[in-house]
């Protein structure tokens, strides 16, 4: 969700709304998609127990108007079998918006059935079958989860037929006629205030979820810059001494499990303190940054680890390299510092010294790990009493 709509959904919940419709096209397009994923599955089996209902009251036929049995059930077949295999296909077949004007246009036809058995029920003499229409408004104005608009059409639709074969056709007394016209008409209101009301709150449901969401990823996207704001050393962008001892365990785990070697390398940059006392710590700093990008674009990328471990101390660990292998990289290393042509001011130009321990896991003591970095930087130790700008293996 972008920044926009975000700004949208604050002003709505802020301001409210009364129609059931988003002007962000984009916006509504989606609570559409959402609200027929999410409700229209779960009116199926209300619809179900409808029809079943719908179809049951083929036994009080029987008994109140037994002359009209034969057209009764042949009414009522002509609606449920066909509403039995839609239902079917809603609930197994592929789902479509069209599906709710499928579904209003089933409770119309219902309705009109009804109506029908109304009309010739009263004509002998029985009114009764004019109230199950009610039964068919509440399904559609409340159970069936219509949206609104498929609400409101077909409850109009189900009173203008029953104004039309029952008012128009004079087929009950004007009395009786109008007292059920005014109950309908009253079933119908209360059943689309209970739409209305039950979308606006779905629609803010929708919002406030979509607008928590958002603060989720919102958090959980800071929350992973805090961790790797924190993990990283501010001046040279290199992993900080915390993440590497981290990525360090993780690695020597590793190698352990595969029984491949891994190496250590620790580098100082040589005369570093005297550097700084010349040209100031704005540009040792400099320095600093130039060496450690040097680093990080020379090593594997996909495997190696490279870390600021002090102030001019870089280290590196090396999954899958031996002490052959590792000595290569430290070379390359040394070499291309110098070949940078860093200027120093008691030497002709900037140079590194490199320690490097190498061995194969055979245990996961945190003391063995820690011995293979005393011995890297015992190595170190030794390139520098051997005259700095080289590498020496333990």
């Amino acid at each position: 969700m972008n920044t926009s709509q975000e700004e949208t959904i604050r002003t709505l919940l802020q301001n409210g709304f009364k129609r059931l419709s988003f002007e962000d096209p984009t916006l509504e397009t989606q609570y559409k998609r959402f609200y027929f994923d999410r409700h229209f599955q779960s009116a199926i089996m209300p619809l179900c127990i409808g029809l079943m209902l719908y179809l049951g009251f083929i036994i009080p036929d029987s008994v109140i108007i037994p002359q009209l049995l034969d057209k009764s059930i042949l009414l009522r077949l002509i609606i449920s079998v066909p509403g039995i295999f839609f239902l079917a296909f809603m609930k197994w077949g592929p789902r479509g918006y069209y599906q709710y004007f499928v579904v209003s246009l089933m409770m119309c036809v219902t309705n009109l059935s009804i109506a029908l058995l109304g009309y010739w029920a009263a004509h002998q003499g029985q009114h009764y079958y004019q109230s199950g229409s009610l039964l068919v408004i509440m399904l559609t104005c409340t159970l069936a989860k219509l949206p609104f608009i498929y609400a409101l059409t077909s409850t109009a639709v189900m009173l203008f037929t029953y104004i039309l074969i029952i008012g128009v056709t004079s087929a009950s007394p004007a009395d009786i006629f109008m007292n059920n016209l005014f109950i309908f008409l009253g079933v119908a209101f209360f059943g689309l205030v209970s739409n209305y009301h039950h979308h606006i709150e779905v629609r803010r449901n929708y919002l406030q979820d979509r607008l928590l969401s958002a603060e989720k990823v919102t958090l959980s996207k800071e929350k992973d810059r805090f961790e790797h704001i924190s993990n990283i050393d501010q001046l040279t962008g290199l992993y900080n001494r915390r993440f590497f001892d981290q990525e360090y365990s993780a690695l020597w785990k590793q190698a352990y499990q595969q029984q491949t070697p891994i190496s250590v390398l620790m580098i100082d940059i040589d005369h570093f303190k005297q550097l700084n006392d010349r040209l100031g710590h704005h540009k040792g700093d400099d320095i600093l940054v130039q060496v450690s990008s040097y680093l990080q674009d020379s090593v594997r990328k996909s495997s190696d680890v490279v870390a600021r471990y002090g102030g001019e101390e870089f280290i590196v660990v090396c999954p899958s390299l031996d002490n052959t292998e590792s000595m290569h990289l430290a070379e390359k290393l040394r070499q291309g510092i110098e070949q940078l042509a860093i200027s120093h001011p008691t030497s002709d130009k900037l140079t590194i010294s490199i320690g490097v321990a190498s061995c194969t896991p055979t245990n996961m003591d945190k003391e063995a790990q820690e011995q293979l970095q005393k011995l890297a930087d015992s190595a170190l130790y030794r390139a520098k009493e051997m005259g700095r700008n080289q590498a020496a293996c333990a």
